[in-house]
């Protein structure tokens, strides 16, 4: 007997998850992988939050299933003073991470659902799960991985609405962001068809340059914007984020409150009120850490970015979180020979041959065919570099090097990233 919903026979657990658990188990039996698969921040949590979860520890009510009001008028102060947005705490939702409240946006809505290929692994599932048949629209890497207008015109000519977009900004996978300008154009088609964006913005806080953009500053009717905590301060494990939903889709934001109520209740307390007072009285330690994290995370990907194109293997440079899509079609010839025709064998090829863990784009909703790869570059001792950094301004004022930084304060990311050098000229036969 068959229990499950037919249209979610074979339907299997989250792909990222199920992976960084494997190699997990093979490092932990004394395997030499260097870990690229894998999406974690590197850095501790800022001890100012760890001091006031302390303070909190205590507490064990039930909050709002809103979430305090306290911290959701420190997150619409948070957004006014980074992104010039005015939320207002009202239509503000928290929970146990913002994975939840996509979830369950798109289990209450009722239209139909748009993913931007390469997604986040997670999208297509959630949308399933809820019910949906996503349909989607394909970026291209000359393009930086990111929706045109026509892209959007075009996809969705003839498809009666309503139509809700999933936009991840800054991407996961690609690592790339959004100028302003390219968001007002694809505001003008937004605006057009009246689709409702669900802003994925959890990695803004991470962008290298100090000019991100939110769209919901451009598109503020038809925007709920869902972030958190989890990747710009390092606390994923503490599980809090939230979404911001317009006026105008206050039916959906009862309904999602609803669905809140019935599911995961509330968010931990001690969290909740920790992370409200560090915003409220903390703002410059948080704001010196993320200013620091970025400018980490940009060396390092910088170094990967130069490495690997130096020996042909395309990509976009990243500019925020911790990921970019290298693309191996420069070896494809090489890896045919060897019956390797998929993204999938050759991450298998990578890990057996070079014991490198990268996950193929095919997890993103490309092509299994397609030789590019999620590479994460967090192989690195988030504390140690933070503290680092830290004394190195403190210090003589001369211009830091960021490549230097990089060789000698993360090794494993040095080492991996040889290793996949040293693969891709063996291929090709390169002393």
């Amino acid at each position: 007997m068959n229990l499950l919903r037919p249209d979610l026979r074979g339907y299997t657990g989250a792909s990222n998850l199920a992976f960084n658990e494997k190699i997990k188990k093979l490092k932990s039996e004394g395997e030499d992988i260097i870990h690229f698969g894998f999406g974690q921040s590197p850095f501790p949590v800022p001890g100012c939050m760890v001091d006031r979860l302390k303070e909190f520890a205590h507490v064990n009510d039930y909050l709002s299933v809103a979430g305090d009001l306290g911290l959701r008028n420190e997150i619409c102060a948070f957004h006014a003073e980074y992104d010039g947005l005015t939320l207002t705490p009202e239509n503000i939702i928290v929970a146990p991470g913002s994975k939840s409240l996509i979830y369950l946006a798109l289990a209450v809505y009722g239209g139909t659902v748009w993913l931007a290929a390469p997604a986040w692994t997670t999208y297509d599932p959630q949308a399933r799960l809820a019910g949906h048949q996503p349909r989607i629209l394909n970026t291209k890497q000359e393009n930086g991985w990111k929706l045109r207008p026509e892209d959007v015109k075009e996809g969705m000519s003839g498809v009666d609405g309503p139509n809700l977009l999933i936009f991840n900004n800054p991407g996961n996978p690609s690592g790339t962001v959004y100028s302003k300008q390219e968001l007002v154009q694809l505001v003008k088609v937004f605006r057009e068809l009246n689709i409702i964006l669900l802003s994925d913005e959890i990695y803004a806080r991470l962008s290298f340059e100090d000019d991100y953009t939110s769209v919901a500053q451009l598109y503020p009717e038809n925007t709920i914007l869902t972030t958190g905590f989890s990747k710009w301060v390092g606390a994923g494990g503490w599980r809090l984020g939230y979404a911001h939903f317009p006026a105008n889709l206050s039916q959906l934001k009862q309904a999602v409150l609803s669905g809140a109520s019935h599911t995961h209740s509330c968010a931990a307390a001690p969290v909740q009120f920790a992370v409200a007072k560090s915003l409220k009285e903390d703002k410059q330690e948080l704001r010196d850490y993320a200013s620091r994290a970025s400018l980490i995370l940009s060396w390092v990907a910088d170094f990967c970015y130069t490495e690997l194109s130096a020996v042909g293997v395309q990509a976009q440079r990243s500019e925020a979180g911790y990921y970019f899509m290298p693309d191996f079609q420069c070896i494809r010839a090489e890896l045919a020979e060897k019956g390797i025709k998929t993204g999938q064998q050759m991450c298998n090829y990578f890990l057996e041959e070079c014991q490198v863990a990268l996950m193929p784009s095919s997890y993103f909703l490309l092509g299994e065919d397609d030789l590019s790869v999620r590479f994460c570059f967090v192989e690195f001792d988030g504390g140690k570099c933070l503290k680092e950094l830290q004394l190195a301004q403190k210090g003589s004022g001369a211009q830091l090097n960021g490549r230097q930084f990089v060789e000698v304060n993360c090794p494993q990311i040095v080492k991996g990233v040889k290793r996949i050098v040293d693969l891709v000229n063996k291929l090709k036969n390169i002393n």
